[in-house]
């Protein structure tokens, strides 16, 4: 099956191992033959198999798309060349259905961070020691914020 990608070949032969030759346990088991006998008598065959082109499939269309159901294969929707459109359309019908919505452990990193809790007074009276640090600083910003006192003017004779 030349036209399989990597992952279903791997599937197939995961769901039916036997039907591979090479696949099975006995497949393992030394040969009794001489180097000579499993190498063959000549150079092997480099020359590819004539075979016809084969046509793609033609791209999905927003009808297809339209139509997909929670059963339905999506691979034909992600591969090379789909429009961006139908890609989308065929994105948000595989994933409403239900049971992508099943809550999981990293569900305790939806909550809304930027709404502040307010400070509890014993948390609050716990944060009293903090004062004399940032007493200092907040006495040197009020100094610096308050006006200079202009020096008194002297009278002229």
């Amino acid at each position: 099956m030349p036209n399989e990608g990597f992952l279903q070949r791997w599937s197939r032969l995961k769901s039916h191992p036997e039907t591979e030759p090479g696949s099975g346990p006995a497949d393992l088991t030394p040969s009794l033959e001489g180097p000579q006998e499993q190498m063959g008598s000549g150079p092997p065959d480099l020359t590819p198999p004539l075979t016809a082109p084969v046509e793609p499939p033609p791209l999905p269309t927003l009808a297809d798309a339209a139509s997909l159901t929670a059963e339905s294969d999506y691979s034909a929707f992600v591969a090379r060349g789909v429009d961006a459109s139908v890609r989308r359309l065929a994105m948000k019908k595989l994933f409403a259905d239900p049971h992508f919505n099943v809550i999981d452990g990293l569900d305790i990193y939806m909550s809304d961070y930027n709404v502040p809790d307010p400070v509890s007074p014993a948390m609050l009276a716990s944060l009293a020691h903090a004062r004399n640090i940032f007493a200092k600083v907040v006495e040197d910003v009020l100094e610096d914020d308050a006006p200079t006192p202009a020096p008194p003017a002297q009278e002229q004779e």
